[in-house]
C-alpha cells in the first residue's frame, strides 16, 4: 500500500517546467547575455570611437569595418532574442520579464540609433553612412518588435490569470491552492532585488497564509505588511503555536514601535506608510542598492563616450592657457613647449584625463544612487 507524503494534497497541483529544463534555460539566458553584452560594447566602441565618420573610406578599410559592425549586429540581436524568449519560457508566470523586454525594446528603438546618429555625420562617407543607416533600422525593428512582444505578454498574461480556476480559487480562500502556490513559490529562485518574502526577517513559518506571498506582490507596494499592519498580523500570528506567537509578536512589535519613533521625529515622514524602517525593506533596499550599483559603471562608460570630444577640448584648452600663464612666470629652468604633457611618450594625457573623469563620475552615479536608495527610499 502506496503512502501520502506528509502534508501532500490530493490535488493536482499546477504544471510546471521540469528542472533540468529550467537549469538549461537559466544557462542559455546567461550565456546569451554575456554575447549580447561583449558584441554591444564592441559596436558602441566602433562608433564612439569614430570609425563611422571618415569622410573618404574604401578598399579594405571599408571591407573590415562592414564585416566587424555587420558580425557584431548580428551576434548582439540574436543574443537579445534568445536571452527574451528564453526568460519569458524560465519565467512564464513573472510578470516583471515583459515590462524588462519592453525597457529593453525602448533602448533598442531610442537610445542606441540616437548614439549612431550622433557619430555619423552628414560629412561621412556615403559607405559609412549607408552602414549606420543599417545599424539604425536593425536596432529600431528589433527594438519595436520586442516592445510589441512585451506588451502582449502582459495582456496575455492578465487575461489568462482572470480566467484561470486558480485565481478564481485564490479569491474564494482555499487552503489547497495557498499551499499548492507556496510550494511552487518555494522553488523559484530569489529575484535580484528580492521581495519580501525572500528576505531573511521573513519568518517561514508565515508565508504559506501570507496574502502578499500569494499574490506574488511585496508588501511595500500593498503598503501593507506583517510589520506595519495589525489587522494582518494578527490573521498570521493566530496559525503559529503559543511559544512562537510570542516571540513572533514582540518581535512585530518591536518593529512597529521603532517605525512610529521615526515618524514621530520627522514631519516629513509623519504621513507616510511605515516601510522605510521596516528591517524587511531596508534588507531590500541593500539588495537593491548593490544591483544598481553596478549600472553607474556602464553608465559611466556611455556618458564619457557621449562627452569625450568635450573633454578632449576643455582638456586642450585649459592646457593651453595653463602653459601660456607658466610660461609668462619663467619658473622652470627649461622653456615649456606648446604641449609639455604630450612629449612624454608613454602616457596620453588626454586619455588619462577621461579616466580621470570618468572614476569621478562612477563616484558621483554610486552617490546619487546610495542617496536615492537610503535616504529618499526609493
Amino acid at each position: 500500500m502506496r503512502t501520502r507524503k506528509p502534508g501532500a494534497s490530493g490535488k493536482k497541483s499546477r504544471w510546471q517546467l521540469p528542472q533540468g529544463v529550467r537549469a538549461a534555460l537559466e544557462h542559455i539566458v546567461l550565456l546569451a547575455s554575456v554575447g549580447a553584452c561583449l558584441s554591444l560594447v564592441y559596436l558602441l566602441f566602433v562608433v564612439l570611437s569614430g570609425a563611422l565618420a571618415y569622410n573618404i573610406i574604401g578598399g579594405s578599410a571599408l571591407e573590415q569595418v562592414t564585416r566587424s559592425v555587420g558580425l557584431a549586429k548580428t551576434i548582439f540581436l540574436w543574443s537579445l532574442w534568445v536571452v527574451v524568449i528564453a526568460a519569458m519560457i524560465r519565467h512564464y508566470r513573472t510578470e516583471s520579464v515583459a515590462y524588462l523586454t519592453m525597457l529593453v525594446g525602448g533602448a533598442c528603438w531610442a537610445i542606441v540609433p540616437l548614439v549612431v546618429r550622433s557619430k555619423v555625420p552628414g560629412t561621412s562617407a556615403r559607405e559609412l553612412m549607408v552602414l549606420g543607416q543599417s545599424l539604425v533600422s536593425s536596432f529600431q525593428a528589433s527594438g519595436g518588435a520586442l516592445v510589441v512582444l512585451g506588451f502582449l505578454r502582459v495582456a496575455v498574461g492578465r487575461i489568462t490569470v482572470l480566467a484561470s480556476p486558480t485565481y478564481a480559487a485564490k479569491l474564494a480562500g482555499l487552503s489547497g491552492t495557498a499551499s499548492e502556490i507556496a510550494a511552487e513559490r518555494a522553488l523559484e529562485r530569489p529575484s535580484l532585488m528580492r521581495q519580501c518574502w525572500e528576505l531573511h526577517f521573513c519568518r517561514g513559518s508565515l508565508r504559506a497564509r501570507c496574502p502578499r506571498f500569494l499574490e506574488g506582490v511585496s508588501c511595500w507596494k500593498r503598503k501593507s505588511g506583517c510589520y506595519c499592519d495589525q489587522n494582518l498580523a494578527s490573521q498570521l500570528l493566530s496559525s503559529m503555536g503559543a511559544d512562537t506567537r510570542v516571540q513572533v509578536a514582540e518581535e512585530m512589535e518591536a518593529a512597529r514601535g521603532r517605525s512610529r519613533g521615526q515618524r514621530s521625529g520627522s514631519r516629513s515622514t509623519a504621513s507616510k506608510a511605515p516601510c522605510g524602517q521596516c528591517p524587511i525593506y531596508l534588507e531590500h533596499q541593500k539588495h537593491k542598492y548593490r544591483v544598481l550599483s553596478w549600472l553607474s559603471y556602464p553608465a559611466a562608460a556611455a556618458i564619457i563616450g557621449l562627452t569625450v570630444g568635450h573633454i578632449v577640448a576643455g582638456y586642450e584648452w585649459v592646457e593651453f592657457k595653463l602653459g601660456s600663464v607658466l610660461a609668462g612666470f619663467q619658473v622652470l629652468p627649461h622653456p615649456l613647449s606648446d604641449r609639455p604633457l604630450q612629449d612624454i611618450s608613454w602616457v596620453s594625457a588626454q586619455g588619462a584625463a577621461v579616466l580621470l573623469i570618468g572614476v569621478l563620475l562612477v563616484g558621483i552615479l554610486l552617490r546619487v544612487i546610495e542617496v536615492a536608495v537610503f535616504r529618499f527610499k526609493l
